[in-house]
């Protein structure tokens, strides 16, 4: 699955280190360390036809990550990644 590989090169690419990612599940959990425990979860789902869903949820030191920012910095990686990766394809 192309958004799942995405994600996880994502995760990574913020400095994450994959702890599981189950393709047939369609989940990807991380972790990053950096003075602080940031932990990652994300879901990838086939939504409609040529669509895919990606949720994310997080906990910063066992509290909700309410500030979308990370969330952005996460989006925005991940979008860059699929870009890079149809260019690789094409």
């Amino acid at each position: 699955m192309r958004v799942l590989r995405a994600t996880l090169v994502a995760l990574q690419d913020l400095g994450s280190v994959i702890d599981r990612a189950d393709e047939s599940l369609g989940t990807v959990t991380a972790t990053k360390l950096d003075g602080y425990v940031l932990r990652v979860t994300a879901t990838v789902r086939p939504r409609g036809k040529g669509q895919t869903a990606v949720r994310i949820s997080g906990q910063y030191n066992m509290e909700e990550v309410a500030d979308p920012e990370p969330f952005r910095h996460f989006f925005s990686a991940l979008e860059q990644a699929l870009f890079l990766n149809a260019q690789a394809i094409d």
